[in-house]
């Protein structure tokens, strides 16, 4: 089993990023954290049956053979986790130096990571619906203050740009 996760108190980067990870490869399943901050919680409460999220608790038990972690480098404990699994790091916080040499570490300097996601999106041509668009542009704006913090780079605005040329709203 491959899944995909987030860091705890979840903001629209992780939620976006998470999900995008997904639609990179839809085999992984994107587990959402146990806490989400409240913008969030509100998006997945009116649209969270739009996505393919899975809570922690009903991932089947079976063993985990690959992590993504998406918008952190801090690994949770979960069931089906053993020595051999593997993890791949996508973040664009400096990177910790205590982090194990096994992890396949990628990481960017850019104002949102779903900014990074989404440039992979793009070139595989995957199609994206309004919502699916949408959500993954609220991880950009957030992250960027709506491409108003000193963060956000060029790669971040025309990401945006991306993703309201697909329908964003």
């Amino acid at each position: 089993m491959e899944v995909i996760l987030t860091h705890e108190q979840a903001d629209f980067d992780a939620l976006a990023s998470l999900f995008c990870a997904h639609l990179l490869n839809e085999n992984s399943i994107p587990v959402l954290p146990n806490r989400l901050n409240r913008n969030v919680r509100n998006f997945l409460n009116l649209y969270g049956a739009d996505f393919p999220f899975t809570e922690a608790r009903d991932l089947a038990s079976k063993s985990i053979q690959h992590i993504t972690l998406v918008d952190t480098q801090s690994l949770v404990t979960l069931k089906g986790v053993t020595a051999r699994t593997k993890v791949s790091v996508i973040d664009h916080h400096e990177i910790r130096a205590d982090l194990p040499e096994s992890w396949q570490i990628q990481s960017e300097k850019v104002g949102a990571i779903t900014t990074v996601l989404v440039e992979q999106l793009r070139e595989i041509n995957r199609p994206l619906n309004q919502m699916e668009a949408t959500l993954l542009l609220l991880g950009i704006y957030e992250d960027t203050g709506s491409l108003s913090y000193a963060s956000t780079t060029v790669r971040d605005v025309k990401a945006a740009a991306y993703l309201l040329e697909h329908g964003a709203s």
